[in-house]
């Protein structure tokens, strides 16, 4: 069974990306749900040829707070930096953190 793993994100004071899920173990066909702390502009860029989701960037515009991905059920496993991109203001955070799909098992 596909599972939704969720990270949520948030911008401190000294304008610093937080999560309370820095790497996502993830498999084929889960979805990863990106949440920011308040809506705002951000993006996240997959930084392999080879993206392991559907995508390889997404954007969120003003006033949204939620980004969805789905691990392709094609992917390889390994391990892929991606960028979170957030517009605080009239500053661009950006911080790599990964995601790591995990070799088929039991569950397929």
């Amino acid at each position: 069974m596909p599972k939704e793993h969720k990270v949520n994100v948030k911008i401190t004071d000294r304008k610093q990306i937080e999560y309370d899920t820095h790497c996502v173990h993830a498999w084929r066909g889960d979805t990863i749900t990106w949440k920011l702390d308040k809506p705002r502009p951000f993006a996240i860029v997959v930084k392999a040829f080879d993206s392991p989701l559907e995508w390889s960037f997404a954007v969120v515009s003003r006033g949204r707070r939620t980004l969805v991905g789905t691990v392709r059920v094609d992917a390889d496993p390994g391990f892929y930096s991606y960028g979170v991109c957030v517009v605080d203001g009239g500053e661009l955070l950006v911080d790599d953190p990964e995601i790591i799909v995990r070799p088929p098992d039991r569950r397929g």
